[in-house]
C-alpha cells in the first residue's frame, strides 16, 4: 500500500479491515430492506406492443418533413425535462420515446431493431423512425425496467432461475435470425463489425489457435452485459443498446456476456446455465487476454 504524496500517512490496516466488515454487513441490511419494499407498481397507463405498432403505422402517414420537425421539438422539450445520458448520444423524449445519435454505425441499430421485431419475440425497443441530423438519428420506444446490475441483489432464487430461462429463450431466437447479407460475418446489413478493441500482434499470436476453429455465424447482440439487460418486477423486460449487433462467430455472445459480468459471479452462473452445453471456456480465456491487452 502506498500514497501518491510521500508526506501523507498510510491508512491504518486495522481500520480498513473493520470498515470492510461493517460495510458488508450494512449492505446486507440494505438488501433486506429493498426486498421487503417489493417491486415498484406497474404504471397506470402503458401501451402494449400491438398498439405501439398501430400508432407507428398511422404516424408514418404524416409527411416526413413534418415528422422530423416534431422530433426536433421533442428533443428540445426532452433536454429540459429529463437528464442527459452519460454517453451524451441517447436522449429521452416525451410520450415514452428515445432518440439516439448513431456516430459509429449509422444504420445498424435501427435495422437490427427491425430484424428483432420481424423474427423474434425478444422485448427490445420498437423502431419508430429515423432522419438525418448533424449525425443520423433514430427514434425508438422506451423499455420498462431497471438494469440487471442495479437490481440483481433483489431477485429471489425463483426469479433468477426464470431469468436464466428467459435469457436462453431470447438467445435461441436471436441465433435463428437469417443472414440475408452477402457475408458470413458482418453487421445487420452486411457492413463492417463494430468492436472497440485494438490488440497487439503478440496477443493475436497467442489466441490464434483458439480462433482458428471453424465457427458458425449467428446473429448476436455483441454488447450484452448487465447494464443492457432490463428487469421489471422480477422478470426480464427488455434488452437495449443494439449498436454492435450483427453476424458473429457463435462464441461471441457468451464471451462478451461473461466478461461484462465479471464483477457478478452469480450472474455468470445464470449465463452459463442459459447457454447450457454451449459454453466456450477457451474462447473466454482468449477474450480476457484481449481485453487486458487493450
Amino acid at each position: 500500500m502506498e500514497t501518491q504524496d510521500a508526506n501523507l500517512p498510510l491508512p491504518n490496516p486495522f481500520l480498513v479491515r473493520t470498515h470492510y466488515r461493517i460495510a458488508a454487513s450494512l449492505h446486507l441490511f440494505h438488501v433486506e430492506e429493498r426486498i421487503a419494499e417489493g417491486w415498484p407498481s406497474p404504471p397506470l397507463f402503458q401501451l402494449n406492443v400491438a398498439t405501439q405498432k398501430t400508432l407507428r403505422s398511422l404516424w408514418h402517414l404524416v409527411p416526413r418533413f413534418i415528422r422530423v420537425q416534431c422530433y426536433r421539438v421533442l428533443l428540445k422539450l426532452g433536454s429540459h425535462c429529463y437528464p442527459r445520458s452519460f454517453t451524451g448520444l441517447v436522449y429521452r423524449l416525451p410520450f415514452g420515446l428515445y432518440a439516439k445519435e448513431c456516430n459509429r454505425s449509422p444504420r445498424n441499430e435501427a435495422e437490427t431493431l427491425q430484424l428483432v421485431e420481424q423474427y423474434t419475440s425478444i422485448p427490445a425497443p420498437l423502431w419508430v423512425d429515423d432522419y438525418q441530423g448533424t449525425h443520423p438519428v433514430f427514434i425508438m420506444t422506451a423499455m420498462p425496467g431497471q438494469p440487471l446490475e442495479a437490481v440483481f441483489h433483489r431477485l429471489s432464487y425463483s426469479e433468477r432461475e426464470q431469468l436464466s430461462k428467459d435469457l436462453k429463450s431470447f438467445l435461441l431466437q436471436l441465433r435463428c435470425i437469417p443472414n440475408q447479407t452477402s457475408y458470413c460475418f458482418g453487421n445487420s446489413h452486411g457492413g463492417p463489425l463494430n468492436d472497440h478493441r485494438y490488440v497487439s500482434k503478440e496477443t493475436k499470436d497467442k489466441i490464434a489457435a483458439v480462433h482458428a476453429h471453424p465457427y458458425r455465424s449467428v446473429f448476436t447482440h455483441a454488447d450484452l452485459h448487465p447494464s443492457n439487460i432490463l428487469i421489471d418486477r422480477g422478470r426480464l423486460s427488455g434488452i437495449v443498446d443494439w449498436e454492435c449487433a450483427g453476424f458473429y462467430p457463435e462464441y461471441w455472445e457468451f464471451t462478451k456476456l461473461m466478461y461484462g459480468a465479471e464483477r457478478f459471479p452469480e450472474i455468470q452462473d445464470i449465463i452459463r446455465d442459459a447457454f447450457g452445453e454451449g459454453n466456450y471456456e477457451e474462447e473466454l480465456k482468449a477474450e480476457r487476454l484481449l481485453c487486458t491487452d487493450v
